[in-house]
């Protein structure tokens, strides 16, 4: 997969990423932000007003991504400044707050 190197190209892969594994991107950013800032998954949902069940089907759709793919979100998080520590913490407490 080749990795945009320009922001607006890195927020059309993001979305592209995100709807391949059926998920908002929208959503996927702010509970990636969110995960980047501490937050576990029970105070994203308070925080946002996600469903928790919600927020828990993303953040296990981020650990069970192809290899390739995650690959390439951490470069789109790098570039589109979502944090390359909020991957770091969905390996660290998948389950946080569960």
């Amino acid at each position: 997969m080749d990795l945009p190197f320009d922001e607006t190209q890195a927020n059309e892969q993001f979305i592209r990423l995100s709807k391949k594994y059926g998920l908002n991107p929208v959503m996927l950013k702010e509970i990636l932000m969110l995960r980047n800032k501490g937050f576990n998954n029970a105070q994203i949902a308070q925080h946002t007003g996600i469903n928790r069940n919600t927020v828990n089907k993303y953040v296990s759709a981020l650990n069970e991504m192809q290899t390739e793919d995650l690959l390439a979100l951490i470069a789109l998080f790098a570039i589109i400044g979502i944090g390359i520590a909020a991957i770091a913490a969905l390996f660290g407490n998948s389950n946080g707050g569960n």
